[in-house]
């Protein structure tokens, strides 16, 4: 049995995608059920009904973030999703809010540990490379690419090299500064 409600669930979940967006789905779960108290039916129920409410988006695709490499289901808020959790942040009392913003620290430190790296179709039959580092001078970009070789190599690759690769590149844009 869960120690909090679905209703308080679907909260804490609102709060913490709207203090981390583009948190993973398995990160939120893993941090929900390690310090928010709730138990996994709980939360994929919460999670379940946020997505099939509009309250809040997932984008799947080819994830190299980490050690991990697979599909995963990056989350956002909606603006839908937004204006409830606005309208509900008065009626957080002020340790539950301590407690979800640390989880949310918790959260980003995680999540800028790991470099993220996805990939999707472009027209022509292209791949859209996403990129995009969240360490000590964030930085993300997107670039096109001719074939699913060479993004899934960009991928792979940008773990290893997405601290020096986003430096190089700004200041070839300055011009050396």
């Amino acid at each position: 049995m869960s120690d909090i409600s679905i209703a308080e669930s679907k909260i804490q979940i609102l709060y913490l995608v709207d203090r981390a967006p583009g948190v993973s789905y398995h990160l939120l779960m893993e941090k929900c059920m390690k310090s928010l108290y709730t138990d996994f039916f709980t939360f994929s129920r919460s999670y379940e009904e946020l997505i099939s409410g509009n309250l809040m988006d997932k984008s799947s695709s080819g994830a190299f973030s980490g050690d991990a490499v697979g599909s995963t289901e990056n989350l956002t808020l909606t603006d839908g999703g937004r204006a409830v959790l606005n309208d509900l942040l008065p009626t957080l009392n002020a340790p539950l809010r301590a407690h979800l913003d640390e989880a949310a620290k918790e959260i980003i430190s995680e999540m800028a540990v790991n470099s993220n790296a996805s990939m999707e179709p472009a027209e022509g039959g292209k791949f859209r490379v996403n990129l995009s580092y969240t360490g000590e001078k964030p930085f993300s970009a997107s670039l096109t690419v001719d074939d699913e070789a060479t993004a899934t190599k960009i991928c792979k690759q940008w773990k290893n090299s997405c601290s020096k690769a986003s430096d190089e590149l700004v200041k070839l844009i300055l011009g050396g500064q």
